[in-house]
């Protein structure tokens, strides 16, 4: 069995980590630039993270012979200061072989100088060796989440279901306007206003930790200027008298030409209106037309992933066709205060 060199990301390893965490990860994909612009964020941030890379030995060079990648990072949006986030990534080939093993020593070594008193992860249920790999780590299983996606090549989407509910928010005077059309129209204080409304809706939202408050500052770097935002496709649902009341937004990696749905969500006292349902068939349209402007050779899919327990956006999905993937399921170390790991 080949030994494992694992050492810090080097600035020239992101294409290399990029390559690793997609091939483990396809329907997950980033590109090495979008990877080293999230470490950036958390250094900007004043968050702490950490990048490592495992390499077979004998290929010491930078971005040469790459086969893992560890990640903890600090979640603004179910932020404490010593609770992490952890992504791990074996290349196919070399799952197995103990890498993942080596990057975690190398990453809990860090969680002790952290006095981390927990760290979580996400693995699919149906992956032959997370289970076994957490488990003997002492990670313990918690919430399910569904990753669902949504062909955009198919020749017709029939409306007939939704059309009722659109139109009867249409008659309450309930309109769908875009990023894009809000920013041409000049409108006063637009981002701390998308601001209030994300941070509105977000709160009820299923989560693995509790919910904090996103920080103005991290929403417009996050949010608003993330290079793969698609203004055309970033909708705020507006009620009569100009209160915005849900939004929806779509994402696409330089690594797919899949689109990757961000928060849908609808402030409270609109809920269970249909506004959601209205929202996510815009979002189709302009996912199936943007596929369309693509002109790619296979498929190109819409993507969206929520909590097992948030059922009415899962009923939604479903009624659009979504297709769901095998689970994803959030795993739990807890430390013990005094003397983090054992």
């Amino acid at each position: 069995m080949s030994g494992w060199v694992v050492r810090p990301v080097g600035d020239t390893d992101w294409d290399a980590a990029a390559e690793v965490w997609t091939a483990a990860h396809p329907h997950d994909p980033f590109s090495g630039p979008e990877l080293q612009h999230q470490t950036l964020q958390q250094t900007g941030w004043g968050y702490r993270h950490t990048a490592l890379v495992a390499q077979a030995e004998g290929h010491a060079e930078v971005g040469s012979g790459v086969v893992g990648l560890g990640i903890l990072f600090q979640n603004p949006g179910m932020y404490h200061p010593q609770r992490f986030g952890l992504e791990l990534a074996v290349r196919p080939e070399q799952q197995g072989q103990g890498v993942g093993a080596a990057l975690w020593r190398g990453l809990l070594g860090q969680l002790r100088g952290w006095q981390a008193l927990s760290v979580r992860t996400l693995a699919r249920e149906d992956h032959p060796l997370a289970s076994h790999f957490l488990t003997r780590r002492g990670f313990v299983p918690g919430k399910r989440f569904f990753t669902s996606a949504l062909s955009l090549n198919r020749a017709h989407l029939d409306e007939t279901p939704f059309v009722p509910t659109e139109a009867r928010l249409t008659a309450l005077g309930v309109r769908v306007r875009s990023l894009a059309e809000l920013r041409e129209a000049g409108t006063p204080d637009l981002p701390r206003r998308l601001h209030a409304l994300m941070s509105e809706v977000r709160q009820d939202v299923p989560r693995s930790e509790p919910a904090t408050p996103l920080t103005f500052e991290v929403f417009e770097e996050a949010v608003l200027n993330d290079p793969g935002l698609l203004p055309g496709a970033y909708l705020i649902a507006e009620a009569p008298g100009g209160q915005w009341i849900g939004q929806s937004t779509l994402f696409r990696s330089e690594a797919s030409l899949d689109l990757l749905t961000g928060l849908t969500g609808v402030t409270r006292d609109w809920r269970g209106q249909g506004v959601a349902t209205v929202l996510k068939l815009h979002i189709v349209r302009v996912a199936r037309a943007l596929a369309a402007a693509t002109e790619a050779e296979g498929e190109v899919f819409l993507r969206t992933d929520n909590a097992s327990d948030n059922v009415p956006m899962l009923a939604i999905n479903d009624r659009f066709g979504f297709v769901r993937d095998p689970a994803s399921i959030s795993w739990g170390l807890e430390f013990e205060p005094s003397v983090p790991g054992v």
